[in-house]
C-alpha cells in the first residue's frame, strides 16, 4: 500500500482526541459511598459491565472513524501484489528526448535518434484511454512540445517522429526539472518520466543529485551502441587579429580524437569564397588534441567567408567549422617629421626606392603601387599646415618636437572624422606644447624627462592586443628586445588605456579610443640625438646618441605595420565576432539607433557540398537561408538569439543613406563531440532512477505488457469514506441506546 497525499497521516494523530476526552471525564467522578445501598450496588454491578463495554466500543468506533478520515484524506491505494489491484491504474507520462547534436552519431543500425524516436513512440503506445502524455526535447535547454499533459497521444506521437536533431549541446537537469514541475501538477495513481538518451558525460557535469519532486518513477533508457569513434574540429584561431592584403597570415586549426583508438588518413580542407583552396592529411592518436596551421593571403580586401572540413565520419555535424574574416586594403598613412624615409620604406618595404613626394601625392600615383597595402606619404611640420588631410586613414607623428595650436587644431579635426593617430614622442619634445589645453585628443600628459641606466625594456603589455599578439610569448624582454635608453614620464588621460609599460612602470604605450577614432603615444623617439661626440662604438656613446634601438631593430617593422593596420581598423566597422549556436550575437551600430537590421544565414556549406556531388547526412536538417528583421535599440545596441544553425550570418543595416553589410559565424560547441557516456549506475543514482536496458545484452526494448504490469493498483479512498460512514451510523445507534439505559 502506498499513499498519494501522506502529508495528511499527520491526521492518525487525532485519533487520540476521544480517548482524552474520555479519560477526562473518568477522572471528574467523585464516588460517595452509604451503608443503605451497599446492597444495591451489589445488585447493579453486572449491568455496570456491560455499560462499560458499550462506552469503551463507541471510545473505539469514534477513534476508527477520526482515523478513517485520515487515511481517506492521504489516498491510499494498493500496488501489485493484492488480488483487489489487478487494476489498471490512470497513468501520466512524460518522454524526455535527447536532440543534442550528438544524437546525430551513426551507429551500425543507423542514427540513434532515430531509434530513440521509435523507443519513444513505442512507450506512447502503451498508454490506453485516459492515460496522458507529453514530450520535452533535451538539449542545453529543454524544449516542452506540450507544456502540459494531454490525452491526445496521437499528436505527441507525431511530435516525437517530427523530431529533428538539433545543434546544440547537453544538459540533463533543466529537463528533468521541468519534467517534475510538469507532473507535480498530475493526481493520477501513476506518474512515469522516461529519459532517452545516449547519455553523453558532458550532459552530467556540474550538477549535483536531483531530486524527485514529483514523485514520479523514472526510467533511464540508452540508445548507445557500443563505443563510439569521433574527430572533430574544435577551433580556428588566426594567427594575429589584423589581417591586410598580400600579408601572408596564419590559420591555427585544433582537431581532437574523442576516440581510444587512433585515427589515420584525416583530411582537412580549407575552403574560402566557396572554393577549396588548400588540403592537408594528418593522423591523430588516441584521445589526442592535434594543433595544424595553414597559411593563405588574401588578394583582395573586404569580408571573407570561409570553412574547414575534415574527412566524413559517423558523426558530421563537428566536422565542419565557417569563420568570417576581414582583410584590410589599401591604408593611406601620412608621416609627419623632419625625416621620415625610415617610416616610409618600414610601411611599404615593396618600395625601397621610395622618396618624399610633393603634398597630396602618396604611392597609388606611382606605377610599382600595384599590390601594394599601406600607401605612405612624407611631409614636414611646417608643410602638414597647409596639408589637405581628406585623403588619408592615419597620421604619424614622428619625434615633432613643437605641436602647434594650428598642427592641433588640425589633429582634433582628423579624429572627429572618425580617422586615427600615431604619436612618437622623445625627451627632446616639447611638453609644454602638447600638454596645452586644446589637444583633448592626446591619450597622455608629456612629464619630465627620464634616462635610463642600464636601459629599460617593455615588461608588461597585453598580449592579447592586435599590435602584440603577433610576438612570442616572451615578447620584448628576450635577449635582442629593442633597449630604450630615454623617455617622458606619462600621465595618461581620463579614457585612456596603458597598453605597454617599461620595467619601471611607465607606460611605453597609451590608447584613447573615441567613437571610431584611435590615438597611439608612443613613448619613444626614432632618431638620434644631436651630439658633438666621436663616433665610439660604445655604450656611453651609443647611449648619448640614442634614445634607443628600436629603429634598427627586428621589432620595429611588424610592430609599426600592426599599429597601423590597427587604428585604421578603427575607422572600419570589421567584425569579428565567433559565437557558438544559441549564443547572442552583439554589435553596436550609433548611426543607426532606432532603425532595424535584416540578418540571414549563408548556407556556405551545403552550396560547396552540392558542387562537389556530396549530400548532407540525412540526420542534419537542411539550412535554409531566411531573412529576420531585428530592432536596433536607442543606443545602437543590436541583438540576436535566432542562432540555432551553425554558418556564417550576414548583417545588412541602413545608415545615412546606405547600406552596411557585416558577417559572423556560428559554429557547434565541441563538448558535444566527446562521446564517452556515464555508468547507467551513476545516472540513475543522480536522479532516483531505473534503468530499463538488459545488463547483459545492454538492449533496450519496449514490451507493453511489462509496462502495463508496473501500472496496475487501486485507490481505496472512497471504500474508506463509506465505512466511515457505517461506523458513525453504528456509533450513533450506540451512543442513543446508551443515553436511553
Amino acid at each position: 500500500m502506498a499513499f498519494l497525499n501522506p502529508l495528511f497521516l499527520f491526521g492518525l494523530l487525532a485519533t487520540g482526541i476521544p480517548l482524552v476526552i474520555h479519560l477526562w471525564n473518568r477522572r471528574r467522578v467523585v464516588t460517595i459511598d452509604f451503608s443503605s445501598l451497599i446492597f444495591i450496588t451489589a445488585a447493579h454491578r453486572e449491568n455496570a459491565r456491560r455499560f462499560q463495554l458499550r462506552q469503551l466500543l463507541i471510545l473505539l468506533l469514534r477513534m476508527a472513524i477520526i482515523a478513517l478520515i485520515a487515511l481517506a484524506l492521504a489516498r491510499p491505494f494498493l500496488t501489485l501484489g493484492l488480488p483487489v489491484a489487478s487494476v489498471r491504474a490512470k497513468t501520466d507520462v512524460i518522454i524526455v528526448l535527447d536532440n543534442s547534436y550528438s544524437m546525430a552519431y551513426q551507429d551500425i543500425n543507423g542514427a540513434r535518434l532515430d531509434k530513440a524516436k521509435t523507443l519513444a513512440a513505442d512507450i506512447i503506445d502503451t498508454l490506453r484511454h485516459g492515460d496522458r502524455a507529453a514530450l520535452i526535447l533535451m538539449s542545453d535547454i529543454p524544449i516542452p512540445i506540450f507544456r502540459q499533459l494531454t490525452p491526445d497521444i496521437e499528436s505527441v506521437i507525431a511530435a516525437i517522429n517530427d523530431t529533428e536533431t538539433s545543434y546544440r549541446t547537453t544538459n540533463v537537469q533543466p529537463s528533468l526539472e521541468l519534467a517534475h514541475e510538469i507532473l507535480t501538477e498530475s493526481d493520477q495513481l501513476n506518474k512515469e518520466i522516461y529519459l532517452i538518451s545516449d547519455f553523453a558525460q558532458n550532459g552530467w557535469e556540474n550538477w549535483n543529485r536531483l531530486p524527485n519532486r514529483s514523485g514520479a518513477r523514472v526510467s533511464l533508457i540508452p540508445v548507445a551502441e557500443g563505443e563510439a569513434h569521433n574527430i572533430s574540429i574544435k577551433e580556428i584561431r588566426p594567427s594575429n587579429q589584423l589581417i591586410g592584403v598580400a600579408l601572408p597570415f596564419q590559420l591555427n586549426v585544433t582537431t581532437v580524437n574523442h576516440s581510444v583508438a587512433p585515427s589515420d588518413e584525416n583530411i582537412l580542407t580549407l575552403f574560402i569564397g566557396g572554393e577549396k583552396q588548400k588540403t592537408m592529411s594528418f593522423s591523430a592518436a588516441a584521445n589526442e588534441s592535434l594543433n595544424t596551421t595553414l597559411t593563405y593571403n588574401f588578394s583582395t580586401p573586404g569580408t571573407h567567408i570561409g570553412y574547414l572540413t575534415l574527412t566524413d565520419d559517423r558523426l558530421t555535424i563537428d566536422n565542419q567549422r565557417y569563420f568570417a574574416l576581414d582583410a584590410l586594403g589599401e591604408v593611406r598613412v601620412l608621416c609627419v617629421g623632419e625625416q621620415t624615409e625610415y617610416l616610409t620604406l618600414a610601411l611599404n618595404p615593396h618600395n625601397p626606392t621610395a622618396l618624399p613626394f610633393p603634398s597630396g601625392n602618396t604611392y597609388r600615383d606611382r606605377e610599382n603601387s600595384n599590390g601594394v597595402m599601406i600607401l605612405p606619404t612624407q611631409c614636414t611640420p611646417d608643410e602638414f599646415v597647409t596639408f589637405s588631410l581628406e585623403d588619408y586613414d592615419v597620421i604619424v607623428l614622428a619625434d615633432v618636437l613643437t605641436m602647434s595650436r594650428q598642427m592641433s587644431a588640425q589633429l582634433q579635426e582628423f579624429t572627429r572624422q572618425g580617422k586615427s593617430i600615431i604619436v612618437f614622442v622623445s625627451n627632446r619634445s616639447n611638453a609644454a606644447s602638447y600638454n596645452e589645453s586644446g589637444n583633448v585628443w592626446l591619450p597622455a600628459q608629456l612629464g619630465s624627462s627620464l634616462k635610463w641606466t642600464p636601459p629599460q625594456r617593455v615588461q608588461a603589455y597585453e598580449e592579447t592586443h592586435p599590435i602584440f599578439d603577433i610576438f612570442p610569448s616572451e615578447g620584448f624582454s628576450i635577449q635582442y628586445a629593442p633597449q630604450f635608453y630615454n623617455g617622458l614620464a606619462l600621465q595618461s588621460s581620463a579614457g585612456s588605456n596603458v597598453i605597454a609599460r617599461f620595467g619601471d612602470d611607465t607606460p611605453f604605450l597609451v590608447e584613447r579610443s573615441q567613437g571610431a577614432s584611435t590615438v597611439l603615444l608612443y613613448n619613444c623617439g626614432l632618431l638620434t640625438q644631436q651630439t658633438t661626440a666621436s663616433n665610439i662604438d660604445t655604450t656611453s656613446a651609443r647611449a648619448a646618441t640614442y634614445t634607443n634601438d628600436l629603429l634598427v631593430n627586428p621589432y620595429f617593422l611588424p610592430m609599426l605595420q600592426q599599429s597601423v593596420l590597427y587604428t585604421a581598423t578603427a575607422s572600419k566597422h570589421l567584425l569579428t565576432w565567433d559565437g557558438h549556436v544559441g549564443d547572442t550575437y552583439t554589435a553596436h551600430y550609433p548611426r543607426s539607433a532606432g532603425g532595424k537590421a535584416s540578418i540571414h544565414l549563408i548556407a556556405v556549406g551545403q552550396e560547396q557540398a552540392a558542387a562537389e556531388g556530396r549530400t548532407q547526412p540525412p540526420q542534419v536538417p537542411r539550412v535554409e537561408g531566411h531573412s529576420t528583421l531585428v530592432p536596433i535599440a536607442e543606443d545602437g545596441t543590436l541583438r540576436f538569439q535566432d542562432t540555432e544553425r551553425p554558418g556564417v550570418y550576414q548583417v545588412e543595416v541602413q545608415a545615412q543613406g546606405s547600406i552596411q553589410r557585416d558577417f559572423f559565424a556560428v559554429n557547434v560547441d565541441t563538448t558535444e563531440a566527446d562521446l564517452t557516456e556515464i555508468s547507467l549506475a551513476q545516472a540513475a543514482a543522480r536522479v532516483g532512477a531505473q534503468a530499463t536496458a538488459d545488463p547483459e545484452t545492454n538492449e533496450t526494448t519496449v514490451a507493453a505488457d511489462a509496462y502495463n504490469v508496473k501500472r496496475h493498483g487501486r485507490e481505496i479512498w472512497g471504500e474508506l469514506l463509506i465505512l466511515v460512514v457505517c461506523l458513525m451510523l453504528l456509533e450513533s445507534f450506540l451512543s442513543n441506546r446508551l443515553s436511553n439505559s
